[in-house]
């Protein structure tokens, strides 16, 4: 799913429904899932919010302006850097989705399960700082 432009409501809504949804639902098929957005604008518009609602899409409780411990800001990471390492550059925006994607399979599943395993050592240390920053 490209998009073309920035994040609204909408197009949040239609990545909900088109990518989230069908992997919680095969991921989790009991329903024992807690999902984590952030609170973008996108992620909180009353579009978004009826659709969470309608669908029971289960959302991790996350105040406004806490310290952002998401561990797929590290996948970011991991993925920015393989793309820009590549040899030949993107030139355009479907060679650019091309290497996203292909970084993104080349991600180890071990990487995924050291970043899930970090969340107690991540919530620890901002409980540690009383909500300051942290190493992560």
């Amino acid at each position: 799913m490209l998009l073309q432009s920035s994040v609204t409501g909408e197009s949040y809504v239609k990545i909900l429904r088109k990518r989230v949804l069908p992997t919680i639902q095969r991921m989790f098929p009991n329903g024992n899932y807690l999902f984590q957005d952030d609170n973008a604008p996108p992620h909180r518009s009353k579009i978004a919010k009826e659709y969470g609602t309608t669908n029971d899409l289960r959302t991790l409780s996350w105040p406004a302006q806490s310290p952002d411990l998401n561990p797929i800001e590290n996948l970011w990471a991991v993925l920015k850097r393989s793309v820009h390492n590549k040899k030949t550059k993107p030139r355009n925006l479907n060679q650019l989705d091309r290497h996203v994607k292909s970084a993104w399979k080349a991600i180890p599943v071990s990487t995924l399960k050291k970043l899930i395993d970090s969340m107690p050592r991540r919530i620890s240390a901002v409980i540690e700082a009383q909500g300051g920053a942290t190493k992560y």
